[in-house]
């Protein structure tokens, strides 16, 4: 089994959730019962887009695992982001929809691996333009 490198992980995890975990607190904020569920799809969106970059940043620094980096990457961001939610959910009283977890944690991995394979290409396009 191969053993993360944590060197890698932590900064993607660092990347993703400082995109991940402000935009989920103002999509709290800013979206009601009463508002556009337009915005409510731009705030997932943009969250996916985080835990596509923590993938992106965590598999540009290893070329030898990169999709194991950047899925460790994006959990790592998904479980801050809903350990706070939980939180946020329990202290307010409201309920908290447990089965939903594991198929949003699957969605965040999965946006890890799509990015870490980004990384992986961009690093490895940057290294043959610069050898030629």
């Amino acid at each position: 089994m191969v053993k993360p490198d944590w060197s890698a992980v932590v900064p993607g995890v660092m990347v993703g959730t400082a995109i991940v975990l402000p935009c989920a607190v103002l999509s709290v904020v800013l979206t009601t019962d009463d508002t556009s569920p337009n915005w409510a799809l731009l705030f997932q969106f943009i969250i996916l887009a985080g835990f596509l970059s923590a993938g992106f940043v965590s598999g540009r620094r290893r070329s030898d695992t990169p999709m194991l980096h950047g899925t460790y990457a994006a959990l790592g961001s998904w479980v801050i982001m809903q350990t706070f939610g939980t939180v946020r959910r329990l202290a307010a009283g409201d309920s908290v929809a447990w089965l939903a977890y594991p198929a949003v944690g699957l969605l965040a991995a999965t946006c890890g691996v799509m990015g870490a394979l980004a990384g992986d290409w961009v690093r490895r396009r940057r290294r043959r333009t610069h050898a030629a």
